[in-house]
């Protein structure tokens, strides 16, 4: 999924490039759950006649709390937005000698659709100005005006492995039962799992530099997003929200829309009570040449894709994080939580 440290993906790629090289994407068979097959020639025999396909679009999953995000592309490599999904989680072999078999049930969850509202021309006038080459807002984004939904259940994965989902998805009047995907977890991600604490980055801020541009590609950049550093924040002794997202460099239409939506939504409600931070994952001077290059804090939090947004609960350890599509109302819920939970002992 949209990782910071390569140029841009086209389209027909954005969901292909996912999951990390070991994932194997399948989409399955009709059959009972634990008796089918899961190989990848059985169950890619079924999705042929699908009018979608479905592809898990988290970047890495690891052992424990995980926010799992499905996504439906169309025959024209666009979202379905409207969807009634249904998953069961099982265990595969741990490292098969061919292809995972031995599916035992684990978990079943009724997934939520969570949507991006599209984005009109006039939002993208300002940030094709802002990237070199670029001289209309279709050169930015050739999907405006297009929804973009995913469908989230948070999983706690109790090893690492190969495991497999089984969904009954209804689209429509039509439902598809026993689509299937196979991937694998990891010991851990590589960005900090819910419940480690959160790395004291020190980002450039407001203090750093001459003007808020320096810091912030939106149109109308916010300097109060821009006022204290990642460490200062973890550190405040109050919840926080650490957002890595770039509106000019986006290397997906999804950027701009979660400042918008989704960052922005949560300085407006949480301002006095959490910390809320911007910040760009590209080296702005360098990016306007034409040069992507992470800043250190995506390389201090080990990030595979933007935008990406976590909460910190006030003892400096993450207590949520979402990447990709996201809607506020996902991030509101987490700084609820964050906020209800009890000071740290000192």
């Amino acid at each position: 999924m949209f990782r910071p440290t390569r140029g841009p993906h086209s389209r027909a790629a954005l969901a292909a490039v996912a999951m990390f090289t070991i994932l194997t994407v399948l989409a399955g068979s009709a059959c009972g759950s634990g008796g089918a097959r899961w190989d990848s020639r059985s169950v890619q025999e079924t999705v042929a006649n699908a009018p979608f396909q479905p592809i898990l679009v988290n970047s890495n999953l690891g052992v424990g709390k995980n926010r799992l995000a499905l996504a439906l592309f169309d025959q024209n490599q666009e979202f379905v937005n409207v969807a009634e999904v249904t998953a069961t989680f099982f265990h595969l072999d741990k490292e098969p000698k061919g292809e995972p078999t031995n599916p035992k049930q684990v978990s079943q969850a009724t997934m939520v659709a969570h949507t991006l509202k599209a984005v009109g021309v006039s939002r993208l006038d300002g940030v094709a100005s802002r990237v070199p080459g670029r001289t209309s807002p279709s050169d930015v984004d050739a999907h405006i005006g297009h929804d973009s939904t995913v469908f989230v259940t948070n999983v706690d994965f109790d090893r690492a492995g190969f495991w497999g989902v089984s969904l009954d998805i209804k689209v429509g009047d039509s439902t598809f039962k026993g689509m299937r995907l196979v991937f694998a977890v990891q010991d851990r991600t590589l960005e900090p799992a819910v419940g480690e604490p959160a790395p004291a980055s020190k980002q450039l801020i407001l203090a750093d530099v001459k003007s808020v541009e320096e810091v912030d590609t939106s149109p109308t950049p916010n300097p109060d997003l821009h006022r204290m550093t990642i460490a200062q924040a973890v550190a405040s002794g109050k919840p926080s929200v650490i957002a890595f997202v770039t509106p000019a460099f986006c290397q997906t239409r999804f950027c701009g829309p979660t400042l918008d939506q989704v960052v922005t939504p949560a300085w407006n409600e949480f301002k006095d009570r959490v910390n809320v931070l911007h910040v760009e994952p590209y080296d702005i001077p360098k990016a306007k040449g034409g040069t992507l290059e992470t800043v250190p804090a995506v390389q201090e939090w080990k990030l595979l894709a933007e935008p990406a947004i976590f909460v910190v609960g006030r003892d400096g350890k993450v207590t949520a994080k979402f990447e990709g599509i996201m809607d506020y109302p996902e991030l509101q819920a987490a700084i609820q939580d964050a906020l209800k939970a009890p000071a740290a002992a000192k």
